[in-house]
Order: C-alpha cells, then sequence, then structure tokens
C-alpha cells in the first residue's frame, strides 16, 4: 500500500497554487493546463465513498459528516491501494482526531497565509461581509464546508492551523503564502525535497524545469489560464485568481477589524512573523 499525502490549509491560503506546482511536478512533459489540478483532488468528496454500503445522508444528498469520520481512515486505505493514483490530496479540514493518522499518511505540506489577507479574500470569494467571514475564522470551532456531496470541518483559523501543528507523527513541510510569493524558487525545491523523500514517484527535474514551473504557477499566468478558460472552482461573486496580494488588507479592513483579528491570534501571528 502507498500511503498519502496531504495539501492542508484553511481556505484562501494557497492551496490551488500549490496543487498547481506539483500537479506541474508530475504533468511536467504535458502543457501545463489548470486541469493539471484534478490530479491532487479534495479527500473529502462524495465519489470517493461510493463504494461503501449503509451510507448516511442528510439535506441535498450531501454524506453526514459523522458517517464520513468513522470512515475517512478507511476511505484513505482503499484510495491509497488503487493502481496508477498519485495518492496526493487537497483538503481545508481541520486535523481532528478521525481525519487521517500515519497507518494511511506519509506526511504533509501545510500552507499558511496572514488571517487579515485571508479576510479580503474570503470576502471577495463568498459575497459575505467582512464581519461574518471575521467571525467564522475566529469564532466558529464547529463551522463545516460542502466539498462536493461530503464535509469537512473548517473550524476556526487558529485551530485550523493548529491542529496540523500539533501533527507531528509523520515528516511535513510548513510554507508560508508570503514566503511562496516573495522566493518561490526556494520554496519550490524545497517541496520537491520534500515530496522525494516521502513520495513513491521521484521528482526528476533540472533547474531550467523548475524555472519553466515558476512561470507557468505565477499568479499572472493562472489568472489568464482562467480569463480563457475558466476555472470551475470559481464562484459567482468571483473568479478563483482575482488578486493574490499580500497586505492587501491594509487598505481595506477598518481598525476595529484589524484589532480583532490580532487579538484573538496573537500568539500563532506572532508564531508566523505577522505581527
Amino acid at each position: 500500500m502507498h500511503k498519502n499525502i496531504f495539501l492542508a490549509s484553511y481556505p484562501k491560503s494557497g492551496n490551488t497554487w500549490l496543487r498547481s506546482i506539483i500537479g506541474n511536478f508530475y504533468n511536467f512533459d504535458k502543457e501545463f493546463s489548470l486541469n493539471d489540478l484534478k490530479s491532487i483532488p479534495l479527500l473529502s468528496i462524495k465519489k470517493h465513498f461510493t463504494t461503501f454500503d449503509n451510507k448516511v445522508y442528510i439535506n441535498n444528498n450531501e454524506l453526514h459528516f459523522d458517517w464520513i469520520s468513522q470512515n475517512i481512515i478507511k476511505c484513505q486505505n482503499l484510495l491509497n491501494n488503487k493502481p496508477n493514483h498519485l495518492n496526493i490530496f487537497k483538503t481545508h479540514s481541520a486535523r481532528h482526531k478521525n481525519f487521517t493518522n500515519e497507518t494511511v499518511n506519509a506526511g504533509f505540506i501545510y500552507i499558511v497565509r496572514d488571517p487579515r489577507d485571508i479576510v479580503v479574500s474570503f470576502k471577495n470569494f463568498t459575497g459575505n461581509s467582512f464581519d461574518k467571514i471575521i467571525d467564522e475564522l475566529l469564532f466558529q470551532k464547529k463551522l463545516m464546508i460542502n466539498t462536493n456531496g461530503a464535509k469537512e470541518l473548517l473550524s476556526t483559523w487558529e485551530l485550523n492551523v493548529q491542529s496540523w501543528l500539533n501533527y507531528n507523527s509523520v515528516p511535513r513541510l510548513i510554507i508560508r503564502y508570503e514566503d511562496l510569493k516573495l522566493n518561490p524558487k526556494e520554496i519550490i525545491l524545497n517541496i520537491k525535497e520534500f515530496l522525494n523523500k516521502i513520495h513513491r514517484l521521484n521528482i526528476n527535474l533540472h533547474e531550467q524545469d523548475i524555472d519553466k514551473i515558476i512561470e507557468n504557477t505565477n499568479f499572472n499566468n493562472l489568472k489568464k489560464l482562467e480569463d480563457k478558460n475558466g476555472f470551475d472552482e470559481a464562484t459567482k461573486h468571483s473568479k478563483f485568481f482575482r488578486s493574490g496580494k499580500s497586505n492587501q488588507w491594509k487598505d481595506i479592513l477598518s481598525n476595529s477589524q484589524v484589532k480583532l483579528v490580532e487579538k484573538n491570534l496573537k500568539s500563532l501571528m506572532k508564531y508566523f512573523n505577522y505581527i
């Protein structure tokens, strides 16, 4: 059995950008496309449970979260045994005790972003107010998100980040979104080295190949590809690749909103050098 690898994050933190980079690693012999991201799907989606008996549903024919939690380790076992499968999955889930463990998981990459910028990005993506998004990010510990017929426990930003930081029984690589923007080559080489240590498929790329991956997956090119061909992860409120800037919160959030975020997330924001 090949164990899976997670690309984990709170939403709007760069997970899709990370998927585009890693998808390009393993499809480098083909012309780059946003379709490369499909090789790294969400774990918690309905189709991954099609072979299971006695499924439990809730409204809109979605799988019940409690049932998913009881079966998601078994689901990973089944997926890990599928032939010709990359075994890398995206997730926005907090790592609660039933989500994954070292018996099925080879390691993970967690990408973290300044929560003040997440608020701005999430507002444009969802159409919700800044105050609603801040309330969810700070206080809604039981917050769920829909994931194509299933659900994941998003929780708060603090609990989501901390749950993965506390997961020490497998190899992990923690990346700041801001560092990926400032030093893409250094961070991408770190990602390649990390995956080569824990993944069964060796990434054998030359320096010029890495430069090409940086060109393929820079934000402007991803935006152009979405403008040209669309992207099924966009919403009615916004294109997916909208801005991608850091520190945009400085010109957008009110002083009281910034202070509320910083007060409640002081410890982790200091840990990641955001304040």
